[in-house]
């Protein structure tokens, strides 16, 4: 696997969102909403696990989508997978090209032919 900036992770992220049919999204980005809200008002780890529990945005999610709880489990799974794969697609085509070395040798040729090279 390529290395990859980590700051370019998050446009990747969204991008694979973005991506995912229309459904999937809307489920996928409500759930995430949920859990983003109950990790703003949790004060640590153990507190947000409880809120997890008490106001599941599976749950949630399950009755705002008049879907059943494991119906929405495999749509999150089904979505988080496509979302790893879309983003390991790209981390994998991305190809990093060098071309500090490229420029040396351009200017050293420019310099035996007879011409400057000027930045």
């Amino acid at each position: 696997m390529n290395s990859v900036n980590p700051v370019l992770v998050p446009f990747f992220y969204q991008s694979a969102i973005a991506n995912l049919p229309e459904k999937k999204r809307e489920i996928y980005q409500y759930i995430q909403s949920k859990e983003v809200e109950l990790e703003k008002i949790a004060v640590n780890e153990k507190q947000f696990m409880e809120l997890m529990v008490e106001k599941s945005p599976f749950k949630e999610a399950s009755e705002y989508f008049s879907l059943s709880m494991p119906a929405i489990k495999e749509i999150m799974d089904e979505a988080q997978a496509e979302i790893d794969l879309m983003i390991m697609t790209t981390i994998n085509r991305m190809r990093w090209i060098n071309y500090a070395k490229t420029d040396r040798k351009a200017r050293k040729n420019k310099i035996k032919n007879g011409h400057f090279y000027l930045r």
